[in-house]
């Protein structure tokens, strides 16, 4: 500041230090906090309600007093997790103020009925003294986030043309049963699909066509493949697989002829297909597999190897047939 300026401020006798611009209002945090998207929530280390603020009451369904009631039933634990577990007691009165709970993603309850996806972050506050006084529970909605991350999971192990899983969804999906299979000593049976002669069906009508057959396939497919476990999948450009959880060898091959004769009964034009009446037919091999011992670690490539050598052993004897295979190992 120029030094006249300073000298008539001076015989005017204004303090600068005095000034309504040297003059900071006190922050209302409550307001703040009550006007937020993210919810609030304090307790007592008891776990007695200090403050519930209103983005809560909005994010749970329930008015402040009833969510008072529902505070140690919002936890949801499915599996064991020490995160949750961790909210539980301190929802319920007996949270350790030793330990603070970080960014952690959990499912928790609500008026509306279905569970809501949160960020949940916990900090416990302090006296002058370092002694701990209660609980902060921070919530913020992840919904749309675990959504999108849900579409686009569905989108990487989804095969774009048929909606079915592709290969590696497949892959994944078959390391996890079998591993499941191996633990329980239940059986697991895979078949493979693969269309008789389906160049020459694009050759001749197009590839609109070949779409429309593998389109019209994999509807059939899903039908049949309508257990919760079980997977179906377009593994190739005009091969299928299925994954058949706790099926065993009679399941196989009554499902595998099924496949069979449904495929043919689609009645999907190819010409070139001589030995079948001039339409779509598909070769079909299924293997099951039963660990009867414990101890058995071999991988369930073995299911994919001996799966594709019965439909080779079918296309080989002029495909539109079935081939099964059953393995059981022992330690």
């Amino acid at each position: 500041m120029p030094s006249e300026a300073i000298m008539v401020l001076e015989s005017k006798n204004i303090n600068l230090s005095e000034t309504s611009l040297q003059k900071t209002p006190e922050i209302d945090f409550e307001t703040i906090v009550k006007l937020s998207r993210d919810a609030v929530i304090q307790l007592s280390l008891d776990g007695r309600p200090q403050f519930i603020s209103p983005a809560a009451e909005k994010l749970f369904g329930w008015s402040e007093e009833d969510l008072k009631d529902h505070l140690s039933d919002l936890v949801y634990v499915e599996t064991p997790d020490k995160d949750a577990d961790s909210l539980h007691r301190i929802l319920s009165g007996n949270g350790n103020p030793g330990e603070t709970l970080s960014n952690a993603e959990l499912q928790l309850r609500s008026a509306y009925g279905p569970l809501i996806w949160l960020e949940v972050t916990v900090h416990v506050q302090e006296d002058s003294s370092g002694a701990p006084l209660n609980f902060t529970i921070f919530l913020r909605s992840i919904a749309k986030q675990r959504e999108l991350e849900s579409l686009l999971e569905a989108a990487s192990q989804s095969d774009p043309l048929t909606g079915l899983y592709n290969r590696r969804a497949f892959e994944d999906n078959l390391k996890r049963e079998w591993a499941i299979a191996l633990r329980e000593k239940t059986h697991t049976s895979l078949i493979k699909v693969t269309l008789d002669r389906f160049d020459a069906l694009t050759e001749n009508f197009g590839p609109g066509a070949a779409e429309d057959c593998l389109t019209k396939v994999a509807v059939m497919l899903k039908e049949t493949a309508r257990r919760p476990a079980d997977i179906a999948a377009r593994t190739a450009t005009s091969e299928f697989s299925l994954l058949l959880p706790r099926t065993h060898e009679m399941g196989a091959e009554t499902i595998s002829a099924y496949i069979h004769i449904a495929i043919q009964d689609l009645g999907i034009p190819n010409p070139d297909n001589t030995a079948s009446s001039g339409v779509v037919t598909a070769s079909v091999g299924a293997v099951c597999a039963v660990a009867e011992q414990t101890g058995v670690s071999e991988s369930p490539e073995f299911l994919l190897s001996a799966a594709e050598t019965c439909v080779f052993q079918a296309r080989q004897e002029g495909g539109n047939r079935v081939k099964t295979a059953m393995k059981t190992l022992t330690r």
